[in-house]
């Protein structure tokens, strides 16, 4: 007999049970939050997002930490102020509302918050464990608004080891409440399914921390990365469009965004190729398969139809919901250069039925 199990699962059952209360798969190939009004989010591991995150920041040659701090507090905001009101108490309130805080930042494997000081006009707070440094600055900031029911300014340092402290100072100014953003695209509904999503594997590390195969994993909704893009995009006004782009958003006018979604695709695009993933595809029906694999076992979407348009690998596929539209066509890209062997172009645009990409070779092949 072996003396050694090769099928040996490490996942933590506690942990998924709860992680599939919350979290729900449907049908177009999302992943959708119960607690959060079933907001779509992006079930990604730590490695590839910080990938991304550093691609974007070359293609774009700008530092985007700061408004990604800043979309992320704002995020934060919305998402607690559509959750139960945190815990009230004659005693021991503060501490019961950081209780209820870590326990959804838990589930979402961002880390948890501590108050290392706190004096009349604001406070130290350390996110311990914490994921993206700029995305725990912005929500520790944004959770101490909540718990203190008063507005703070922040700014943060990382101390390594996966600390980054946060010092919120009161602030006085007269500041709306966040606002829900629309999606410059339309998606098609879905239905709950049973689909298989990258947490069925989850494994706990320690508070605030699980890992799926030994990668870290955070759940980051939609709506981070929808403010995300529109407070970085303002800044593109002065970075010309790649006159050799692989990218074309039919539909999309303004050029900041263009050249902003380019990034973001290139970016996620590069992100795929260093992951070195292998994709075969033997006919366009091959597809939805890659999808599952690649997209819906993160909530980015799934392909629901695949058409051959050329003897050279070329497809139009049709995608019926989307986290983010950029994101997934330049993984899309990446998974048709690593079938092909070749440079691969996309066109996106968004019709009554979904998405539809179309991938092909970059460069005109001879017949």
């Amino acid at each position: 007999m072996p003396l050694i199990d090769d099928t040996m699962d490490e996942s933590t059952p506690w942990l998924i049970e709860k992680l599939q209360q919350r979290y729900a798969p449907n049908d177009v190939g999302l992943i959708v939050d119960g607690d959060s009004g079933d907001a779509p989010v992006w079930c990604v591991t730590l490695p590839a997002l910080e990938r991304w995150f550093a691609e974007l920041e070359a293609s774009t040659n700008q530092t985007l930490g700061r408004r990604l701090a800043y979309a992320s507090a704002e995020s934060e905001e919305m998402r607690w102020s559509n959750a139960p009101p945190l815990p009230k108490s004659w005693l021991g309130q503060q501490k019961k509302r950081v209780a209820t805080v870590n326990s959804d930042w838990g589930a979402r494997g961002l880390g948890q918050i501590e108050i290392l000081e706190t004096a009349a006009d604001g406070a130290t707070l350390l996110v311990a464990n914490r994921g993206h440094t700029a995305i725990a600055a912005g929500m520790g900031n944004a959770a101490w608004e909540c718990i203190q029911e008063r507005r703070f300014k922040f700014q943060w340092s990382d101390r390594g080891a996966g600390e980054t402290v946060v010092q919120s100072t009161l602030d006085s100014r007269d500041i709306p409440a966040s606002k829900m953003v629309d999606l410059s695209w339309s998606d098609l509904d879905g239905n709950p399914s049973n689909d298989e999503r990258l947490y069925n594997r989850a494994r706990h590390e320690t508070e605030g921390v699980w890992t799926v195969e030994g990668n870290r994993v955070v759940m980051l909704h939609q709506d981070l990365l929808v403010r995300f893009v529109a407070l970085a995009t303002p800044y593109m006004a002065d970075t010309p469009r790649s006159t050799d782009a692989r990218t074309e958003w039919k539909g999309v006018d303004e050029v900041e965004k263009i050249v902003f979604w380019d990034a973001m695709a290139e970016a996620s695009r590069k992100q795929f190729l260093a992951s070195g993933e292998l994709v075969l595809i033997a006919e366009p029906e091959g597809w939805k398969s890659i999808s599952n694999r690649h997209l819906s076992t993160q909530g980015l979407g799934c392909v629901s139809e695949a058409t051959g348009i050329d003897g050279h690998g070329g497809v139009d596929l049709l995608i019926p919901a989307v986290l983010h539209p950029a994101i997934v066509a330049g993984i899309l890209i990446g998974c048709w250069e690593r079938a092909e062997g070749r440079a691969a172009k996309a066109s996106w645009s968004s019709e009554k039925d979904g998405h539809h990409i179309r991938l092909e070779s970059r460069r005109t092949i001879a017949e």
